[in-house]
């Protein structure tokens, strides 16, 4: 009996108005939960704001899930960034 082979879904991250405006307020937490980001990814929030997020110039030179999920945040920010109109301007916040 032949099976028919599925391919995976395609997981997109959807910019939302709530992704907007967690990204404005600089908040980790929230903004890691509405884009579905996993634990290990880094944030799209810009380094200057939140250590763990991601700045225009090269990633991290290893072969981690860390440095591997470098180039798509990056694009996650210039998006964020689109949708927003700017950076956002807020202190790093944590939502727990």
């Amino acid at each position: 009996m032949s099976v028919k082979r599925r391919l995976g879904k395609a997981r997109e991250h959807c910019i939302t108005p709530e992704a907007v405006a967690a990204f404005m307020a600089g908040d980790f937490t929230r903004l890691h939960r509405a884009l579905g980001l996993k634990p290990w990814e880094p944030s799209p929030l810009p380094r200057d704001i939140e250590p763990l997020g991601v700045d225009e110039g090269p990633g991290p030179q290893n072969r981690t899930s860390w440095a591997e999920a470098w180039p798509k945040v990056q694009e996650l920010q210039r998006a964020l960034i689109e949708a927003a109109g700017g950076r956002p301007r807020a202190s790093r916040q944590r939502s727990d």
